[in-house]
């Protein structure tokens, strides 16, 4: 799937899942409370809490905000890729103490670690655990509800509106990116590293000047629109139910016991 595509994918995804007519102020509170979780979970090397948060995040998302799988699946691609090969750095070359297994090699032994590939784990769970929050955020709520959100909680406005800009374009030119790099690939670039330099130089420069351009298109389109600074849409979203709030705070409270439960618990 290309940029443009995912982005269309995940701005439909929002606006017409299933939980789409679902109070933000839940959702958000929900993913926020379960992301920190799941990151203070590393911290106590608490490895289940994260796999309980991934089941439950994804569970949700699939299974009753109806968000399609492949697109769910499409989202995980690129994090996960540099997830795992991060953590293999992690588990091959870090850590202390008692020594997992040691290679012999000619001029040196290489040892690995078992806190290395202990902590290596603990991320890979945690990194995983934390996505699925934010991806069920980001799949069930518009940037419009989570823009009048942030509203109501007193963020500065041009924060916000710089944060919607951002998403808006950030997919945009991601794109055209990817245009002129296929481009140049059909015009025979490439076949050198001097040449792979070059082109990269000149796609960096002339994205530089799209983005200019983009920028003082939209400024000149906004002000024919009536723009005075800010950026106007309908303050109307379900109110949170209080037994729903009850339910996410009791939720909470059973995976803080599980932490505790689970305190310094290791995978090896």
């Amino acid at each position: 799937m290309s940029h443009s595509d995912l982005y269309v994918e995940v701005d439909r995804s929002a606006y017409t899942n299933a939980l789409a007519e679902s109070s933000p102020i839940t959702k958000t509170f929900f993913a926020l409370s379960a992301l920190f979780l799941c990151v203070s979970a590393l911290s106590a090397r608490a490895f289940i809490v994260p796999i309980i948060l991934f089941i439950i995040c994804t569970s949700l998302t699939l299974g009753i905000a109806k968000v399609k799988p492949h697109l769910y699946l499409d989202m995980y691609a690129y994090p996960t890729l540099m997830i795992i090969l991060s953590c293999t750095i992690i588990a091959l070359f870090f850590g202390v103490g008692e020594p997992l297994t040691q290679i012999n090699l000619q001029w040196t032994t290489w040892t690995i670690y078992k806190n290395g590939v202990t902590m290596a784990i603990n991320i890979f769970l945690s990194v995983m655990g934390s996505l699925s929050c934010l991806f069920f955020l980001v799949l069930t709520t518009s940037i419009t509800d989570l823009s009048l959100l942030l509203r109501r909680v007193h963020i500065p406005t041009v924060l916000i509106e710089l944060s919607i800009l951002i998403y808006r374009y950030i997919f945009m030119f991601m794109e055209i990116s990817h245009t002129m790099t296929t481009a140049q690939k059909l015009r025979l670039g490439g076949n050198s590293w001097l040449k792979k330099i070059r082109e990269v130089s000149l796609l960096a420069g002339n994205l530089f000047i799209r983005t200019l351009e983009q920028g003082e298109r939209t400024f000149v389109a906004m002000n024919a629109r009536g723009y005075d600074g800010n950026i106007y849409a309908l303050e109307e979203f379900p109110k949170p139910k209080k037994t729903m709030l009850a339910a996410i705070i009791l939720f909470d409270v059973l995976i803080v016991a599980v932490i505790f439960l689970t305190l310094n618990s290791g995978v090896i």
